[in-house]
């Protein structure tokens, strides 16, 4: 294939890199999408997915027709795992087929003036002294040599781009290890038999939900770090506490990032968005809104230095600096917090939701605003629960005092994010105020996990 050169080559077709390619070739850029997989085939390993109903109106979305929209729902149920109590919130949200909504996707990107290659992987990059200048791919019709001015990696968990880029002190190449992957193992049920309310049902500890899928079928699916197997094995320990009965009629995987995205998502020439930036959210692992919400960013501020060709890693900070001050603050602090709040044991877990910990107010405002807020009021109310569980045994001072461990990380790293150094004159010294506080979270992500495999 002949040679080709381009204002932005973005590297994967999925979601991200559909909505990269839309907005950038809107703004007037020529723009390459290069994709491994056959575009028909993208999205088909997780089948339905969703997203609420306020992200398309907030990312400049069309609202779904025809076949992409299988359902409308609009509740969230928490549930605690010994399904006694329970938190529901409404939050309308929209279940589609993925496959049809990347491929949508895709039509806006080719509508505004992108190109869309398939079946065309990258195997090396093209690096003129150290700065990204283009990459080689190659795929059924051959090699293919691309440069552009601006690379985008939207390529997924893999990082096509961000893994074979030279390490030092401004990026993180490291791929993502199986300890730091969501393995997600789905199975879709007929002849559904619940008492379980229409819509998502959560249940946080086990990391498992159900939600109606295509027709009158349901999916029940469940997210495991350490590999499918560990994943399998957590889906039947799920089924033996879900109230629900069905028949199995087909099973789906994937993988998604579950760590800390790079502590820069760009380099001279290059941005990362997406699970290839690790975006997604840490208290469910969905990351196409959260992805999005990067991308908005990572769009804007690309026009602006393509515009002014000023294409460095100083003429590009501005993404680091705007989703690290914003969302990336708020996944920081999750990310370090959770671990605390999921090692108890169950019955502690039940006793958090009988004292009112996981309200209505405070769940709905994880969902909308990535927030953990509490209301001193509520929580004054719920001590007395806390009380008889200590004097029971039933909560362990201990796991309070982990709680608190958690929660005490979590608030530095999310006053460090948003504090994150306007220019690249002062990361360095930012990274080795984050770092060690990143080691203790992931540290205890890791133990947490590793005890429940």
């Amino acid at each position: 294939m002949p040679d080709r050169e381009v204002d932005v080559l973005v590297v994967g077709a999925g979601t991200g890199g559909a909505y990269m390619a839309w907005k950038l070739a809107g703004a007037g850029h020529s723009c390459l999408v290069l994709e491994k997989e056959d575009l028909g085939e993208l999205g088909k390993a997780i089948g339905p997915f969703h997203m609420e109903e306020v992200a398309f109106g907030r990312f400049g979305i069309p609202l779904p027709e025809g076949g992409e929209l299988m359902h409308t729902v609009d509740r969230i149920t928490m549930w605690a795992p010994g399904g006694g109590h329970s938190v529901g919130f409404s939050f309308p949200t929209m279940v589609m087929d993925k496959p049809l909504f990347i491929q949508r996707m895709q039509g806006y990107a080719r509508d505004a003036g992108a190109e869309i290659i398939e079946r065309m992987a990258v195997e090396e990059l093209v690096l003129e002294g150290g700065v990204l200048r283009g990459v080689v791919a190659r795929g059924g019709d051959g090699e293919l040599s691309v440069r552009a001015r601006l690379i985008v990696d939207a390529s997924g968990i893999d990082g096509a781009v961000r893994t074979r880029m030279p390490s030092g002190k401004w990026f993180e190449n490291d791929p993502v290890s199986p300890e730091d992957t969501i393995f997600v193992y789905m199975e879709t049920w007929k002849d559904v038999e619940t008492d379980l309310p229409h819509g998502v049902n959560s249940y946080p500890y086990y990391q498992g939900w159900c939600a109606p899928a295509a027709g009158d079928t349901m999916i029940v699916g469940i997210g495991m770090t350490g590999g499918f197997e560990a994943a399998r094995r957590r889906h039947k320990e799920f089924m033996k506490v879900i109230p629900v009965k069905g028949k199995p009629v087909d099973s789906t995987v994937g993988r998604i990032p579950y760590r800390r995205p790079p502590l820069s998502l760009v380099d001279n020439r290059l941005m990362v968005v997406g699970d290839a930036a690790c975006m997604n959210k840490p208290f469910s692992g969905e990351g196409v809104v959260s992805g999005f919400a990067g991308c908005a960013i990572a769009a804007r501020v690309a026009a602006t230095a393509l515009a002014s060709d000023d294409l460095t890693r100083d003429g590009l900070w501005l993404f680091n600096v705007d989703y690290f001050r914003g969302q990336g603050a708020k996944f920081a602090f999750l990310t370090a917090s959770l671990p605390g709040m999921m090692a108890i044991g169950p019955a502690e877990m039940d006793l958090l939701f009988e004292a009112g910990f996981l309200s209505e107010e405070s769940s709905l405002a994880m969902q909308e605003e990535y927030e953990v807020k509490s209301d001193p009021a509520e929580a004054l109310k719920g001590l007395p629960v806390l009380a008889r569980g200590l004097a029971t045994g039933v909560l362990k001072p201990s796991s309070l005092a982990g709680i608190a461990r958690a929660g005490m990380t979590a608030a530095r790293l999310r006053a460090h994010y948003g504090f994150y150094p306007g220019d690249t004159m002062g990361f360095g010294d930012w990274v080795k105020k984050v770092a060690p506080l990143w080691h203790k979270a992931e540290r205890a992500k890791h133990a947490y996990f590793a005890g429940i495999r």
